[in-house]
């Protein structure tokens, strides 16, 4: 029994998926050269024993964290109404962010630089489900924790 395998020279790809792989790949460089540019706040954070990483959930929007996307130009805030661990929902995603996006990820300890994509994208108020791509267990580390402290400072004011 033979198969018969086109040749690779006939393999194509549609001009949507070249898109957003095109796209894909500018976001990565783009989120690499801005990562070399700015160092992470975390390099003096301790590491606690004992600590996992739990399932995502979300929260308001605490005081003193702040969302921003890179445009290709400058960073951008993004108003989102909810936040956690791995994504946020944003109140109006900007049409540029149609992809993966550098997004930079704000609080009292620092910043941290990640990959973000659409997981939805709601049809009235324009209105989307971020998630957030980590490059290690460490920067994951650090954003559960500033996000921790930022939740902990809302409720103790209360």
């Amino acid at each position: 029994m033979s198969h018969e395998f086109d040749e690779v020279s006939n393999f194509e790809i549609d001009s949507e998926t070249e898109a957003a792989l095109r796209r894909q790949d500018e976001a990565l460089l783009l989120l690499e050269r801005l990562r070399s540019e700015e160092p992470f706040g975390f390099s003096n954070a301790k590491k606690i024993p004992g600590q996992e990483r739990r399932d995502f959930r979300r929260w308001a929007m605490p005081p003193g964290i702040t969302i921003e996307m890179h445009d290709g130009t400058r960073w951008c805030k993004i108003n989102c109404s909810d936040v956690g661990v791995g994504g946020a929902r944003t109140d109006f995603l900007p049409s540029w962010a149609d992809g993966p996006t550098p997004v930079r990820l704000k609080g009292a300890a620092g910043a941290v630089i990640v990959l973000s994509d659409i997981m939805w994208h709601g049809t009235s108020a324009n209105q989307a489900g971020i998630r957030f791509e980590f490059l290690d267990d460490e920067e994951r580390d650090f954003w559960s924790g500033t996000l921790i402290d930022a939740l902990l400072a809302r409720h103790s004011l209360a």
